[in-house]
């Protein structure tokens, strides 16, 4: 398998699996088809500041994927990141969930991001298990949050403290820059 930051090249295949999750299940909100345009103006936006990664098998054929965003545009998040990952159906319970997390919790932590967040449709056993394994924990929960596919889902809310804490906290770094120190 090999993970590598995500590519212009993998924007297809993401809008696929994205379009798969859209119409099949409620692990994302979305109820219309995905754009490539569209996918490629977010990992465009995530730019050298939120790290996005593609997992591949050996055969190169498109496993899944994992990336960061912002939390909120308010300046007072600028250390807190979202986190979102897809897996295709055939990847899924091969451990290449928690390898795809864990490069991008890398980096994360060499960028200096101090927390991260992210969001679980309920039920999804499989997602929770994969967020609890990597240190998340749930702190909140809100039943309801959308309707989809004829149920109302509820949303578990999960969070992770990747840093001390410091005051105050020092700069986030670029992708490149944490990368370097990585090296």
């Amino acid at each position: 398998m090999n993970i590598r930051l995500t590519q212009s090249d993998d924007v297809p295949s993401i809008t696929a699996l994205l379009n798969h999750e859209i119409e099949h299940n409620t692990a994302h909100f979305g109820t219309h088809p995905e754009l490539e345009s569209t996918i490629q103006t977010q990992l465009n936006s995530a730019g050298d500041r939120f790290p996005w990664y593609t997992a591949l098998d050996d055969d190169g054929s498109f496993l899944g994927f994992a990336k960061s965003g912002p939390w909120s545009p308010r300046g007072g998040y600028n250390w807190t990141a979202e986190i979102t990952i897809y897996l295709t159906p055939s990847a899924r319970g091969r451990g290449i969930g928690r390898v795809l997390y864990d490069r991008l919790l890398d980096t994360l932590r060499a960028q200096r991001f101090q927390i991260i967040v992210a969001g679980v449709a309920e039920p999804n056993p499989a997602s929770v298990k994969l967020h609890q394994s990597i240190g998340m924990e749930r702190t909140g929960y809100n039943k309801s949050m959308g309707y989809k596919h004829g149920e109302w889902i509820d949303v578990g809310y999960y969070q992770m403290i990747l840093g001390d804490l410091s005051n105050p906290p020092p700069p986030v770094l670029s992708v490149s820059e944490a990368l370097s120190t990585l090296e």
